[in-house]
């Protein structure tokens, strides 16, 4: 089978190779690769930004249909839809395993950067950690599925992180993938949204406006005025999803006396951060981290019930030979989420 391997450290060190056909192990499924998205943590491993496990297939934000089980897999079949948590191998004994947060597990390998990832033809997974997808759409349907992962990110932080109430003022930072995300699962929660870009993100704003914010702004000024129109106070949550200072910055001057920040974006390097700023306005600060078991019911749910569309993320499809191309795409900022269709859809069967 084809696989996109990153097989030493220098940004080019990634190739596409010839590679074995994985065969699942007890517990685990075989899984055809319909759809797998480039995540900013694939370009960080590529660039060497992100330690991984050296040489190894990348992606872990996938979606595949079931071609094989070995053993226990529940009732997982052949033929099944799936999407995985990447931490899929972990302890399953620790406190943290025992909760649900397996990607705090200290032994824990997502597929990607530990374990072999879904860049590739097949990827083998854990059932114990996978999940259904609908099998009632088609199979160009399904492709907007590779996003789940990241969408349970926002899912977790938003659900799971922090508590938010019918009509508070929210504050998304950013209207790249995980802004847009993020604001239609505050959305969902009754929250008053306001997407904050830069002027040259007006395409984006504008499709964030069709997701559902409330109020789209373009520059600190006009976030300012949004947000204390609505409240003289400032707003009762802010959340950033750029993983850039400035925005932080910018969050955190209009949250509210105790009201919360929720930082989404990682930042990559080291960042200055006054904690007096935080102390004399009681402002609360929650990093949220990926997901937890916990979040993808919930996740999927939000799919089924129409409260979040994936679709629109989509900019482009490309097949696995165009790595560079795609990779490219989402490195320049050309797209919203590129993705990778590492089999032809002939190969599927709905």
């Amino acid at each position: 089978m084809k696989g996109l391997v990153k097989y030493a450290p220098g940004s080019q060190c990634v190739e596409l190779r010839d590679l074995p056909e994985p065969s699942p192990r007890e517990g685990e499924l075989k899984v055809r690769v319909l759809a797998v998205s480039i995540c900013g943590s694939d370009l960080h491993a590529v660039d060497d930004r992100r330690t991984i496990t050296m040489p190894l297939t990348l992606g872990h934000e996938y979606v595949g249909q079931v071609v094989e089980t070995c053993g226990d897999v529940g009732d997982f079949r052949p033929g099944d839809w799936v999407i995985s948590i990447p931490a899929c191998y972990n302890c399953g004994v620790c406190p943290l395993c025992k909760k649900g947060l397996v990607t705090l597990c200290k032994q824990h390998r997502s597929i990607g950067v530990m374990a072999p990832g879904a860049m590739a033809e097949y990827v083998v997974v854990s059932a114990a950690f996978s999940y259904h997808v609908p099998a009632t759409t088609s199979i160009e349907d399904k492709i907007p599925y590779a996003l789940t992962e990241p969408l349970a990110c926002t899912v977790r932080g938003i659900y799971e992180r922090i508590a938010v109430k019918s009509e508070d003022t929210a504050v998304v930072s950013g209207p790249g993938v995980m802004g847009l995300m993020a604001l239609q699962v505050l959305k969902s929660k009754g929250a008053h949204v306001i997407l904050s870009g830069l002027p040259q993100d007006q395409e984006r704003l504008a499709l964030g406006k069709q997701l559902g914010a409330d109020e789209t702004v373009s520059s600190l000024p006009e976030l300012r005025t949004a947000v204390y129109r609505r409240n003289s106070l400032g707003a009762d949550i802010t959340c950033d999803t750029t993983g850039v200072p400035a925005s932080l910055k910018t969050c955190l001057e209009v949250t509210r006396p105790l009201g919360v920040h929720l930082q989404i974006g990682m930042f990559g390097t080291p960042v200055t951060l006054s904690l007096d700023s935080l102390m004399e306005q009681e402002i609360t600060y929650v990093p949220s981290y990926s997901t937890a078991t916990s979040t993808w019911p919930i996740t999927l749910k939000l799919l089924a019930e129409g409260k979040v569309s994936l679709a629109p993320l989509v900019s482009r499809t490309y097949p696995l030979t165009q790595w560079q191309t795609a990779f490219e795409a989402v490195r320049h900022k050309e797209v919203y989420k590129a993705v990778l269709l590492p089999n032809p859809l002939w190969a599927f069967t709905n």
